[in-house]
């Protein structure tokens, strides 16, 4: 089961598609870099959208019993974790794999 919040889903969504492009496109002897392309793209994706996304300004709403403001930001996160902190850990990985196939 996906949990997410807002646009976090698209992380994952783009990483499925960028995956499927170059498995298809590249010869099934370099498949390994099909999927190290499709964590660096979508780690690319998901940290300067998540940024935009995650940190625009937020709503001012004020509740009508306490006169307290609130403000409500937007969450855009994919099992807890926000957005742009998913481009670091797909960036991770997709290093670690790059590390992987010189060794």
């Amino acid at each position: 089961m996906i949990v997410w919040s807002g646009r976090g889903f698209l992380s994952v969504l783009v990483l499925a598609v960028v995956l499927v492009i170059f498995t298809s496109i590249l010869p099934k002897e370099q498949s390994n870099y099909a999927y190290i392309i499709g964590l660096f793209a979508s780690g690319i994706f998901s940290w300067f959208m998540g940024k935009k996304w995650n940190e625009s300004n937020g709503k001012i709403v004020v509740d009508q019993q306490t006169g307290q403001e609130i403000v409500i930001r937007p969450n855009h996160s994919l099992f807890w974790i926000k957005m742009q902190y998913w481009g670091i850990i797909f960036g991770v990985i997709g290093i670690l794999m790059l590390i992987k196939q010189f060794i």
